[in-house]
């Protein structure tokens, strides 16, 4: 298949902008305090980078994002995606708590005996780079 000119460019601006979203939401999980030695760490990465770009998808989370996630990852089954993503939620609960996300979004989303869901994470943290938050703190 030829490209024309413009379509070319158009696909080495759009892979740079995923390549930015993408450092951005790593940045921002690890700004939260989830582990970067979790294999859930790059599950949550590549769940909130399908939400990002296809918001529907958070409504699906079994048959949408982690049945992709299973498939990208060699997962067997979509229930240890969804294990591992809500254990690094309780392990950043368990440390750390959210004060971090509460600043992040400028506001007391999770008190000190809360957490949010997979899905309430995936979808904040989606959220935070839709409406454009990361901008201003990194």
């Amino acid at each position: 298949m030829c490209y024309t000119e413009t379509e070319q460019r158009r696909k080495i601006v759009n892979n740079v902008e995923m390549a930015n979203i993408r450092k951005n939401i790593r940045h921002s999980l690890i700004k939260v305090g989830i582990r970067c030695d979790l294999a859930a760490f790059n599950y949550l990465c590549y769940a909130v980078e399908l939400v990002v770009c296809n918001p529907e998808l958070s409504l699906h989370l079994c048959d949408g994002v982690y049945r992709r996630i299973a498939e990208k990852f060699a997962v067997k089954n979509i229930f240890c995606v969804e294990r591992s993503i809500r254990s690094a939620i309780d392990a950043l609960s368990n440390t750390k708590g959210f004060s971090s996300l509460n600043k992040m979004f400028g506001a007391e989303l999770y008190s000190e005996y809360e957490k949010p869901t997979s899905g309430e994470f995936i979808n904040l943290m989606a959220e935070y780079h839709r409406i454009g938050l990361y901008t201003s703190s990194i």
